[in-house]
C-alpha cells in the first residue's frame, strides 16, 4: 500500500494527509495517492537538504531569532504559538503548506468535475478558507488576490491552531455571519486576534 521501507512516521503522516483530503470529497485512493506524493514532495525536499524530517525543535530555535519572531508577535502570536507549531516534525510542518496549495486548487477541479463556475468555487474558497502565509510578502496584485484588500491578506501560519480551535469552539453560523461581516475569513481573524476573541 505504501511501499516498502516506509517508517511508520511516515505512514502515520500520509493516513493524516489522505484523511484530510477525503474530508472535501476526494475518493479514497485518489486521497491516498496525493497524500503519498505530498510526504514524497516533502521528503525530497528536506532529505537532500540534510534536514531531519522529524526534527522536533525548530520551534526553538525560530523563537529566539528577533527577525522571525517580532513580526509575528507583533501580529499577535505568542512565543508558545511559534514554539508549538514549529516544534512538530518538520515534515509535518511542510506538508501542510502543499496541503493547502493542494486543497486550493481541488476545491476549484471538483467544481469545474461538477459544472460549476471554477471562478465563483475560487472567489468562495478565498472567502471561507484561512489563507496563510507571511502577510509581509502578500501581494495585492498577484491574480489570486485580485478583489482582496488588505486585511484579507495572508496571516501567518502559526496561528493555525488557533483558527481551528477559535473554528471549533464558535461554531460554523458565528464563522459565517463573521466572514459576512468582515469579508473572508483572515480579515474575520484579524478581527478577533485584535478584540482578544482568538
Amino acid at each position: 500500500m505504501f511501499g516498502f521501507g516506509r517508517s511508520a512516521q511516515e505512514k502515520a503522516a500520509i493516513n493524516s494527509f489522505a484523511q484530510q483530503l477525503q474530508s472535501i470529497g476526494l475518493p479514497e485512493r485518489a486521497a491516498l495517492d496525493s497524500a503519498t506524493k505530498l510526504v514524497d514532495e516533502v521528503l525530497a525536499d528536506l532529505r537532500p537538504n540534510g534536514i531531519d524530517p522529524f526534527k522536533t525543535t525548530q520551534g526553538d530555535e525560530q523563537v529566539v531569532k528577533q527577525p522571525f519572531i517580532t513580526p509575528r508577535l507583533e501580529a499577535g502570536l505568542t512565543i508558545d504559538d511559534v514554539r508549538t507549531h514549529w516544534n512538530r516534525p518538520l515534515l509535518i510542518v511542510f506538508a501542510e503548506v502543499k496541503l493547502r496549495e493542494l486543497f486550493n486548487f481541488l476545491i476549484v477541479d471538483i467544481a469545474r468535475q461538477q459544472g460549476r463556475d471554477i471562478v465563483a468555487a475560487g472567489n468562495h474558497y478565498k472567502r471561507t478558507f484561512p489563507r496563510y502565509g507571511d502577510p509581509r510578502k502578500w501581494d495585492p496584485m498577484d491574480k489570486y488576490n485580485q478583489g482582496l484588500a488588505e486585511q484579507d491578506a495572508d496571516i501567518f501560519p502559526e496561528f493555525a491552531g488557533r483558527v481551528d480551535a477559535w473554528q471549533r469552539k464558535v461554531g460554523e453560523s458565528y464563522v459565517a455571519e463573521a466572514i459576512t461581516r468582515h469579508g473572508t475569513l483572515n480579515a474575520a481573524v484579524r478581527a478577533e486576534i485584535s478584540s482578544k476573541r482568538l
